[in-house]
């Protein structure tokens, strides 16, 4: 009686351990990479053809202008998995960002009402987990009303202010400030070149000062104007085709929250 109650024991236990293998490994079952590769990957169905074709147009320009790589997950549920380890894991295995590891990972649970951004190791020192969180928390108003597109837009828009370096202190974005080399001397060129103008156009006959002079100032005040972007819009139009995922590394680096 003894042997067979042993026996009924480990039994039992072997087919507790196969449950709980089972129930982990359901929990960490990660998707497969896309094929062919695409950045927007809403495997909860919760966003229509067009919304995710704006998205994924809009992230592949962002790519184009920066090298910097961001992706969309959406997923049903984690199961029981931890949605920070979930997105390491998925992160790493679909290869997120380059080798420069620039990725960023915009994963939600829809069911779980659970969200995490992710950011590769050579994004962290700008998407600090201060960004990170504020990334978050700017989709949030949005996902509790079911508007997923109108949220995961805002936080594209956030995740590419913090990787230009717009965030500064808690929560702020730098403003406008001037250039080391735009005051003073800036303006004491323009006046030399007045100088200049005048001094050579005396006596002269007809108005070639006048248009020498207003075609140096627009050169001088104009020519300088763009500088590069910063904002989102500068790469919300055109883009082509996603070459897919080039490797990226992470490391835990980011945020994680309910909404």
């Amino acid at each position: 009686m003894l042997h067979i109650a042993l026996k009924s024991k480990t039994i039992f236990l072997s087919l507790l351990l196969l449950l709980q293998a089972a129930l982990f490994a359901r929990a960490q079952q990660i998707p497969e990479a896309p094929n062919p590769p695409r950045l927007v990957n809403d495997f909860a169905g919760v966003l229509s053809a067009d919304e995710v074709q704006a998205l994924e147009q809009k992230l592949i320009s962002y790519e184009d202008s920066t090298s910097n790589q961001v992706a969309i997950v959406l997923i049903k549920s984690l199961d029981g998995a931890d949605v920070a380890d979930y997105a390491v894991k998925l992160a790493l295995k679909w290869g997120i960002g380059s080798k420069k590891d620039n990725g960023v990972l915009l994963l939600a649970a829809i069911d779980d009402r659970k969200v995490r951004v992710e950011v590769g190791y050579g994004l962290e020192g700008r998407i600090t987990d201060m960004a990170a969180k504020q990334i978050r928390e700017s989709l949030k108003p949005y996902f509790r009303e079911n508007q997923y597109y109108q949220g995961l837009a805002v936080a594209t828009d956030e995740i590419a202010k913090a990787a230009a370096g717009e965030y500064q202190g808690q929560y702020q974005y730098t403003k406008n400030k001037k250039k080391k080399g735009d005051s003073p001397w800036g303006f004491l060129s323009i006046i030399l070149v007045l100088l200049l103008i005048f001094l050579f156009s005396r006596g002269g006959r007809g108005g070639g000062g006048g248009f020498l002079t207003g075609m140096l100032l627009g050169q001088l005040l104009g020519g300088g104007g763009r500088r590069g972007g910063g904002s989102w819009g500068d790469f919300s139009s055109g883009g082509g085709s996603f070459g897919g995922f080039g490797g990226g590394g992470f490391g835990g680096g980011g945020s994680s929250g309910d909404w």
